[in-house]
């Protein structure tokens, strides 16, 4: 996953021209730790392969089993915890921009229907249950989507947008039903914490005191704990902690780098700490971790 210093994340498709992705564990992928905070400006369409995860917005948490469906709006904050047993946890992901549906900007359909959804900041989500038979329909048509989008056969971009479309009337019907004066709050809030995340991007191997941090904004050391307690469900430190081993990660498995500049790259200082650290969260050495990433 390749994030800008903003926590962007950047979606390759591999139809440009269609605006649309799949994304399939390869065999034998793992989960090594969480996907940390990070948006797209994409919709989002999760379905569980296999396995326990939960999906974090800033106002939610939602926990899916395997059989179960997620979507995610576009602009929104959001990180996934795989649940025990990291390495069979397994997902499906399908992301897809306005112009995917809407054709083009100020359309009908993208002016009544899509929009709308775009614009409902407080409809972070919409998660489908298998369990539940309401939510049947929706399923059965996000596994058409992922069968259609695989299979590629003459005209699929028509019955894949065909699907989705019918999927969209339920994310429109909960967009509906959401409104809330508490949008704006939550709008402010949203960017205030993306600023943040950039300077974290920006500075991650440098000292980062929560002074520092509210500075960015600026607000009071006791109002940056707030917003990230709101917004992300973890602390200033926590979440530098995970942004540090998320790089970690990435230096480890895509540069040569030794462990010990990785470690003064991320921040972490020494090489004993950074080792320390990194086997209480992955259960392997850094060493360890290089050369499973590496095949």
């Amino acid at each position: 996953m390749k994030l800008d210093v903003t926590g962007k994340e950047k979606i390759i498709y591999q139809d440009e021209l269609l605006h649309y992705g799949i994304y399939r564990p390869s065999e034998g992928r793992q989960f090594y730790g969480d996907i940390p905070w990070h948006w797209h400006e994409e919709f989002e369409f999760g379905y569980v392969l296999c396995g326990e995860i939960v999906y974090r917005t800033n106002e939610h948490e939602y926990t899916l089993h395997k059989g179960d469906g997620i979507f995610i709006n576009s602009g929104i904050l959001h990180s996934l915890h795989p649940v025990a047993g990291e390495e069979e946890v397994k997902i499906q992901t399908q992301f897809w921009d306005k112009m995917f549906l809407a054709g083009h900007g100020g359309s009908a359909f993208d002016v009544r229907y899509i929009a709308l959804v775009m614009k409902q900041r407080q409809l972070d989500a919409v998660v489908f249950y298998e369990e539940d038979p309401k939510y049947r329909k929706a399923l059965e048509l996000l596994e058409k989507t992922a069968v259609i989008s695989l299979g590629r056969e003459r005209f699929f971009e028509f019955g894949l947008r065909n699907l989705f479309a019918e999927i969209w009337k339920e994310i429109y019907q909960r967009a509906m039903e959401r409104e809330s004066v508490e949008d704006i709050k939550k709008s402010q809030d949203n960017e205030r914490i993306k600023r943040i995340l950039s300077y974290l991007r920006d500075h991650i191997g440098e000292d980062l005191p929560v002074s520092r941090l509210a500075h960015v904004i600026p607000v009071s050391e006791r109002e940056c704990f707030r917003l990230f307690r709101r917004c992300l469900d973890t602390s200033p430190m926590e979440y530098i902690l995970s942004l540090r081993l998320e790089k970690a990660l990435e230096l480890l498995a895509y540069t040569e780098k030794s462990v010990s500049t990785v470690s003064q790259e991320t921040g972490f200082g020494s090489s004993s700490y950074f080792g320390k650290i990194f086997k209480e969260h992955f259960h392997m050495t850094p060493k360890e971790y290089r050369r499973k990433a590496l095949g």
